[in-house]
């Protein structure tokens, strides 16, 4: 399995992906005899990929993390 650092830093990778995703999912060059196309990933699955690390990130946190403590006063102490 892998560590928080990977997982956080995998997230990190499909961030991107996804933002240069966003910016131009697809384009072509054309320069008279040659056309050449570049087509990015696929957006939904990226999408999925960052669902999904989200809950391996969110299982990969010490347990501590996602607890708060609450503490109650006693009447008469």
């Amino acid at each position: 399995m892998a560590t928080l650092a990977e997982l956080t830093e995998r997230k990190a990778l499909y961030l991107a992906a996804e933002a240069k995703i966003l910016a131009g999912q697809e384009y072509t060059i054309a320069d008279g005899v040659i056309n050449r196309r570049l087509r990015r990933a696929d957006l939904d699955e990226v999408r999925a990929a960052i669902k999904d690390l989200d809950a391996q990130i969110a299982a990969a946190q010490p347990a501590s993390a996602n607890y708060r403590r609450v503490y109650r006063g006693v009447p008469g102490c």
